[in-house]
């Protein structure tokens, strides 16, 4: 059950010529608690296909797009599928799956759906479809643990992670989430990888300041950042292997916030930063004084933080 109290849901977007294969797999989704949407199922003579299309898209939480030969020059599945990556443009996550049927070459699969990873059918049929149901149920717990699907991570993380990690057989994948962000991040690392590795990538990728400094209030704000398993705070050159992180596994990202006030600390020496703000002072309106009070309480701290964040969630 996901976070709505509902099983994730799929719409199967087939050719007509692929409709045994299609109802298989609904049939197979269906056994193990997975919600599979399927036209012919559900729509009706005189049924407006258009509106049921759109409906059915949007109350889905994927769109598994089976490509075959067939689906080459198919309207209504390429319809299916643009509609489909116009909403995945708009969560700013994974929406779109698709999953490849036997006598499909790579070449025949559309240019808009090649760089997306893909689930193989064209060979061992069970295989695949234990991988896509697992990464559905990974999914649906996640959302229910972390109230979101997770998304991918974005594309300068996994440059940065392949041009310095090797990848080998024990690579894995993890999801990162913090509670500050609107996303979920999942990512594929090998298990040498360590959080002290980890951290600096996604501080660097993601622009994370260690500081910040409110100019207005005459406030700095300090970071530190941990990433824990199992509410166990990871140590940092400690490799995820033996660290017992495994396949499926989520990482907390959690972000530690401390303010201080720069116009009255003693400790800066000769009060510097008090004559800095010394005309700043003396022009300050009773609201400035207020907010500079009120600066001073956590949730103060985290919304005054949440502005040097905002471009993580762009």
């Amino acid at each position: 059950m996901t976070a709505t109290g509902r099983a994730v849901a799929v719409f199967i977007s087939h050719a007509g010529p692929d409709s045994d294969f299609a109802r298989w797999l609904a049939e197979g989704l269906g056994q193990v608690g997975i919600t599979a949407r399927l036209d012919q199922a559900e729509i009706r003579a005189g049924d407006n296909i258009v509106t049921w299309m759109n409906d059915a898209i949007g109350e889905s939480d994927y769109l598994l797009v089976l490509l075959s030969p067939e689906t080459r020059d198919r309207y209504w599945v390429r319809m299916e599928w643009s509609s489909a990556l116009m909403k995945e443009a708009h969560l700013r996550r994974a929406f779109v799956i698709p999953v490849l049927l036997p006598g499909l070459e790579e070449s025949d699969i559309p240019d808009l759906l090649r760089a997306k990873a893909f689930l193989d059918f064209r060979s061992d049929v069970d295989a695949a479809f234990l991988k896509l149901v697992s990464r559905l149920k990974d999914d649906e717990l996640a959302q229910r643990e972390l109230g979101r699907l997770p998304t991918p991570a974005p594309r300068n993380v996994v440059a940065h992670i392949e041009a310095h990690l090797p990848f080998d057989s024990t690579a894995i994948d993890v999801i990162v989430h913090s509670n500050r962000f609107g996303r979920s991040f999942r990512l594929r690392v090998p298990t040498t990888a360590t959080p002290s590795y980890l951290m600096g990538m996604l501080r660097e990728t993601l622009n994370l300041k260690f500081s910040n400094v409110d100019h207005d209030l005459g406030v700095e704000l300090s970071y530190t950042y941990t990433l824990r398993h199992d509410g166990q705070a990871l140590t940092l050159n400690q490799t995820l292997a033996d660290a017992g992180v495994k396949d499926g596994d989520r990482l907390a990202l959690w972000i530690r916030v401390t303010l201080r006030d720069l116009v009255e600390d003693k400790a800066l020496g000769d009060q510097v930063f008090f004559h800095m703000y010394q005309a700043h002072l003396s022009a300050m309106t009773d609201e400035l004084r207020k907010a500079r009070k009120r600066a001073f309480s956590s949730s103060e701290i985290a919304r005054i933080a949440s502005q040097f964040f905002d471009h993580v969630d762009a």
